[in-house]
């Protein structure tokens, strides 16, 4: 069997991570599995929070309340993370498996809060048996933090806490910051996509730098 890879799309809201993994999909399926391998075109999409394990429906519902501190969410969206990971791993045993959101979501966002990044790395226990799985690539959809507010106020969202604009500029800051932090911890690819683009051609360059990072990984 030709390998799967699990794919994490991230960025801050409004830059079109979840346009482009699906556009990703519909590229995969129409090409017999390009940028992936030839003719495997299997792909299972999901999302963090998960709603679907313990403690994503619990993180769910408390940020929808609002009655989470950032310690207690950090440790809830990573025992989630980890029990999503338990699914990632059968489903790669046949099947590619694309994520929206994943740990640089929870690292950016409560690092912006806050929280430590170290303690935040360290919960995951990446790639122990009890642990978080590391993502084969992680994209990025970088895009400025006006842009992106235009964006998310032209689709009818009301203002929320997460999307002010001082927030967001911070979000981004840390992003990046973990981004940096993230490579002197552990050898991942990270794609960083320029999303202040037309949607075709952050789409060609999303494809293009898929393909060149996996050269030499499929088998």
């Amino acid at each position: 069997m030709e390998k799967t890879f699990f794919i994490a799309f991230e960025g801050v809201d409004g830059c079109g991570k979840d346009t482009q993994l699906q556009r990703l999909v519909d590229i995969v399926r129409e090409d017999d599995g390009y940028p992936f391998g030839d003719k495997y075109s299997n792909i299972w999409i999901t999302r963090e929070p998960t709603k679907i394990t313990p403690s994503g429906i619990k993180i769910s519902e408390l940020i929808r309340k609002r009655e989470v501190s950032g310690e207690e969410a950090s440790e809830l969206f990573v025992k989630d993370r980890i029990e999503h990971t338990i699914l990632i791993k059968e489903i790669l045993k046949h099947s590619h498996v694309f994520t929206s959101r994943y740990d640089f979501s929870t690292l950016s966002f409560q690092m912006t809060q806050g929280i430590d990044f170290n303690y935040l790395y360290n919960l995951h226990k990446y790639n122990q048996e009890n642990g978080a799985i590391i993502p084969d690539l992680t994209i990025i959809f970088d895009l400025p933090t006006e842009v992106a507010l235009k964006r998310i106020a032209s689709r009818g969202s009301t203002e929320e806490y997460f999307e002010k604009k001082e927030f967001q500029e911070k979000l981004r800051k840390k992003l990046f910051e973990a981004i940096e932090k993230i490579k002197e911890k552990d050898e991942r690819e990270i794609l960083i996509i320029n999303a202040n683009q037309s949607r075709d051609d952050v789409t060609k360059e999303m494809v293009e730098k898929i393909s060149k990072a996996l050269k030499g990984k499929i088998s």
